[in-house]
């Protein structure tokens, strides 16, 4: 059975009308509802990290950008990680991108929230990940920014997608660097103009997809 995942957006449906929706991979959740929407997430509960004690999923998820957050040796074994004010959305990222998003107004913070995210520690070498090193997938779920540090909140929904992965496809996920040294190797939060819900499907990568509305 093929991975891809195709979600036919419900905007502009009339009344009568049904959502379409065709979904042939595994491990995908879609739910094309404007409504009130009750949502059980069984996968990896016991161990995804929590905010608050409680999941979250953005009502819309951007499929246009990508948050990364490198940080260290951080284990990611509390609700929440901090990142050097001077590190965050300060660099490894276009200008473009950078000028649009580097104000964390109230608006970029509730768009950033709406990002598909990566949250991982520092390649243990140059431009290659150690086997035991893993990714997590989520969202941020609240930015607090003070003088010296951005303390980010977030929920995980996947957290073992091998790091080397992602060594092997700086390309596709629009990642700075080469095979000996990369953007995996410096503690940082960047943003990415890239949809990389698609481009870790393409990579075989499984991860829950949410899909309650149109993206940016």
């Amino acid at each position: 059975m093929s991975d891809e995942v195709k979600v036919i957006s419900t905007t502009g449906l009339t009344i009568s009308g049904q959502p379409q929706v065709v979904q042939t991979g595994n491990n995908n959740v879609t739910i094309p509802n404007h409504g009130t929407v009750n949502l059980t997430v069984q996968q990896q509960m016991a161990v995804m990290p929590y905010f608050g004690g409680n999941f979250y999923v953005p009502v819309r998820v951007d499929r246009e950008y990508y948050n990364i957050f490198v940080i260290g040796t951080e284990e990611f074994d509390k609700p929440y990680f901090k990142v050097p004010r001077d590190r965050a959305l300060t660099h490894l990222m276009s200008e473009k991108t950078m000028k649009k998003f580097s104000p964390l107004t109230p608006e970029n913070k509730e768009w950033i929230k709406t990002m598909p995210s990566l949250f991982m520690a520092e390649n243990r070498n140059y431009g290659k990940a150690d086997e035991d090193q893993k990714v997590i997938y989520g969202f941020v779920s609240d930015i607090k920014v003070y003088d010296n540090d951005v303390k980010v909140y977030y929920c995980g929904y996947k957290i073992d997608i091998p790091q080397q992965c992602l060594n092997e496809r700086l390309e596709e996920l629009e990642l700075v660097g080469d095979n000996r040294f990369n953007e995996m190797n410096r503690t940082h939060w960047s943003i990415k103009r890239c949809n990389l819900i698609q481009e870790l499907l393409e990579a075989r990568v499984h991860i829950p997809v949410f899909n309650m509305g149109d993206s940016h």
